[in-house]
């Protein structure tokens, strides 16, 4: 497997708008359509955000969840990865609710706090197509994402309980000991599989291929090298450099999709994902590496397989 990358499309996400892209899915059979669409391209897992279906507004319903997620099983084999990072308002157990009917194979874990400064987004706009953005925009200036240790110890419990592996994000440098911490109370079993996230937006790490390697050696010390996969996710222009960087350093996936980048290029929208995961596909290959299949991407990642999920 060592000449193998695993591609995840995070398909709509809950970062942009619907003003940003007419391109971004919102109704669940939108979602569904970018989804398959990415797996056709060469992802071998999707990240799933679902929203409201008549207005585009990011929401955790179950509902919905279940809908999307029932519906590209049925058309592929894609590793589904739904978000367990919810509304900014919502509490820990309203977040988990989603992924213990689901029990998915995979499931994204924000283990720290962290800002999450899209409030710069609002000023680019002077229309917008729903009320409820500049809103949303704005909240954020507000509301920090809040996991205090025992939210992480209520997230580890229920991972455990349902074989759902955890896709870990790391916004910053001091959130490798709170994996660290996870790993000596026995709420993960290693390895873990940790994602580093890049900005552009204030509160996260500055997009660079400086502070790609100090992370990656940071994880590297504290957790052992032998206990973790690792995969990288970076913010609009600097999705493709920093993920190359990641293919170049020998991570084992790496992250696109229109959650990250409505983009295909300097000044072109992508119509789907599927556009940004042909992307980082030809660089890929040019690294004399080959997209990972859902199959090979569950041997990787030591996941239950798909016949283990509830939907």
């Amino acid at each position: 497997m060592d000449n193998k990358i695993i591609i995840t499309a995070a398909v709509t996400g809950s970062v942009h708008i619907p003003t940003m892209s007419d391109y971004l899915p919102i109704t669940p059979d939108q979602i569904v359509e970018d989804a398959v669409k990415a797996h056709e391209a060469g992802a071998a897992i999707a990240h799933i955000h679902v929203r409201n279906p008549e207005n585009g507004l990011p929401v955790s319903d179950p509902d919905l969840f279940m809908e999307v997620c029932s519906k590209i099983k049925a058309r592929c084999d894609l590793i589904l990865l739904p978000t367990t990072g919810g509304g900014m308002n919502q509490t820990t157990e309203e977040k988990l609710i989603p992924i213990k009917q689901l029990e998915p194979e995979m499931c994204s874990f924000d283990p720290a706090p962290f800002n999450f400064g899209i409030f710069q987004i609002a000023g680019r706009f002077k229309e917008f197509k729903y009320d409820w953005e500049p809103e949303y925009l704005e909240l954020c200036k507000n509301v920090t994402f809040r996991p205090t240790f025992n939210d992480d110890m209520i997230y580890g419990k229920a991972f455990l309980e349902i074989d759902t592996k955890p896709e870990i994000e790391i916004y910053e440098l001091g959130h490798v000991s709170y994996v660290s911490w996870l790993l000596e109370e026995n709420l993960l079993k290693p390895p873990v599989h940790l994602q580093f996230v890049f900005g552009p937006m204030v509160g996260w790490m500055t997009p660079s291929v400086k502070h790609l390697v100090l992370i990656y050696d940071e994880a590297k010390e504290v957790l052992g090298e032998e206990n973790f996969t690792w995969s990288v996710a970076a913010g609009g222009r600097f999705q493709i450099p920093i993920t190359t960087t990641a293919m170049a350093m020998g991570a084992q996936n790496v992250r696109v999709g229109l959650e990250d980048s409505i983009y295909a290029g300097k000044g072109i929208m992508a119509k789907a994902s599927a556009d940004q995961v042909n992307m980082i596909k030809r660089v890929a290959r040019e690294m004399s590496l080959e997209p990972a299949t859902s199959d090979e991407a569950r041997g990787i990642l030591g996941l239950k397989g798909l016949d283990k999920v509830n939907f």
